[in-house]
């Protein structure tokens, strides 16, 4: 297996959306270090000198030109601009957003029933999807307990950092 540009452009994005200081993976040959600092990583290890790594400094929020970078798990997600949700009130609903890039699925595993129906009930703990990025698996909580009125993506379609997935409406 290798990285492609496609493959390396989401692994940026994923970090760029986190709050870690540096990344370093390795997939055969290649090795892809992603740091803050524009230091090398402290794990990285020794190589051999014909294959250098790919190597993307990104500056820290404070020294970037565009806006800072906030951390996943500190935004709020009623702060995000979104496209409505077709068949849908959003206006008393809780909106649940894409915490990083990947793949939105609605099961845990192919022919498994979905996690969340729409009308079902759901509790903040819940799970109402998973988002995958490079096979590593995220579980998105509903956040709040209500009734499911809409669920966005398709299964297994390309979502967005804080795009819409699934809209909740919180019991009175």
């Amino acid at each position: 297996m290798t990285l492609t540009p496609d493959d390396i452009k989401a692994l940026v994005s994923t970090f760029d959306a986190s709050d870690w200081g540096e990344m370093s993976i390795r997939i055969g040959d290649t090795t892809l270090e992603l740091t803050r600092t524009g230091r090398p990583p402290e794990t990285s290890a020794v190589r051999p000198a014909e294959q250098p790594p790919i190597s993307h400094p990104i500056a820290p929020p404070a020294q970037q030109n565009s806006p800072a970078i906030t951390p996943a798990s500190s935004v709020n997600s009623d702060s995000i601009p979104h496209q409505p949700v077709v068949g849908a009130s959003t206006a008393d609903g809780h909106l649940v957003r894409a915490p990083s890039l990947g793949l939105f699925w609605r099961s845990p595993q192919p022919g498994a029933p979905e996690f969340v129906t729409v009308g079902q009930e759901v509790d903040s703990e819940d799970t109402v999807g998973i988002v995958e990025v490079m096979k590593l698996m995220n579980h998105v909580k509903a956040g709040m307990s209500g009734t499911v009125m809409a669920i966005e993506p398709d299964n297994g379609q390309m979502v967005e950092f804080g795009q819409l997935l699934v809209v909740i409406r919180p019991h009175e």
